[in-house]
């Protein structure tokens, strides 16, 4: 049994190809069971994984959930294309055989920490910030597990609007999902996550391309613009959508900010 407190380890990327290692930064809380939660925390831009699973620390401890956060290094997940897009496309932004996409990895690390944990958790709860939010709703998009309970896409600069006449990663043209394939995404338990105060239109890390810019000046006006792009899609077709939006107020784009608010709404004000 790995030991109470924070942890890591190293994780062989189980896709064809080059090896390549992820590591895998963990806190057990002092309550942890084998019935205990899991949380998936999916790092943004900075690459910076065993920062995510401190900030998340107090939270495990509160509510007492594993903290699981894999950790994608730029070395050899490039950016964007081979981390924010899930590897569905190259850096030349042509489509990638599904066997080479990013998603099925995340279940493959939980698969593995169920064993090294002693977990009988079936499903594990989904967090992404940023860079990883990004990743997050376009799993959710494309590559949905019956393995994840509830994801939650954070303050993420860019989306992939559910509209075939915008070309992916910012639309689903080009990727042949249709109607069909709408109606199950908007019964997928997503939340997307958004601090009132992430307004810096001038942010470093803020995407700027073309179709990136047409979801909004800045991450709190693009993720409004996706979430209500889906509400009057899913009223076109005639269906519920089962995802929410929620709001942290006064917060910035912070995961350290974010992450009590992400923990409250998965496990309740508590």
């Amino acid at each position: 049994m790995v030991k109470p407190g924070p942890n890591s380890y190293s994780f062989a990327d189980p896709r064809p190809g080059p090896r390549r290692e992820i590591t895998v930064f963990t806190y057990r809380p002092s309550s942890f069971r084998a019935d205990s939660p899991v949380v998936v925390v999916m790092h943004g831009r900075n690459r910076n994984g065993h920062e995510y699973r401190d900030w998340f620390g107090a939270q495990a401890e509160r509510y007492g959930f594993l903290v699981v956060a894999p950790n994608f290094t730029e070395a050899q997940y490039a950016h964007p294309h081979e981390y924010n897009y899930g590897a569905m496309v190259d850096a030349a932004e042509s489509p990638r055989p599904r066997r080479d996409w990013l998603f099925p990895v995340i279940d493959a690390v939980f698969d593995d920490v169920r064993r090294r944990f002693g977990s009988r958790r079936e499903r594990y709860f989904l967090f992404g910030h940023s860079a990883g939010g990004q990743l997050v709703h376009r799993l959710a998009t494309f590559a949905w597990s019956p393995m994840i309970e509830r994801a939650v896409a954070v303050n993420a600069g860019s989306y992939t609007m559910p509209l075939a006449g915008i070309p992916y990663p910012h639309g689903l043209g080009g990727t042949g999902l249709g109607d069909k394939d709408l109606r199950a995404l908007f019964s997928r338990p997503l939340l997307v996550l958004l601090g009132d105060a992430d307004i810096d239109a001038g942010h470093p890390q803020l995407p700027r391309e073309p179709d990136a810019m047409k979801q909004g000046p800045h991450r709190f006006a693009r993720g409004h613009h996706y979430f209500d792009t889906a509400r009057r899609e899913a009223a076109r077709l005639g269906v519920p959508l089962a995802r929410e939006l929620a709001i942290a107020p006064g917060v910035a784009h912070s995961a350290e900010d974010m992450a009590p608010h992400a923990a409250r709404h998965l496990f309740g004000a508590g």
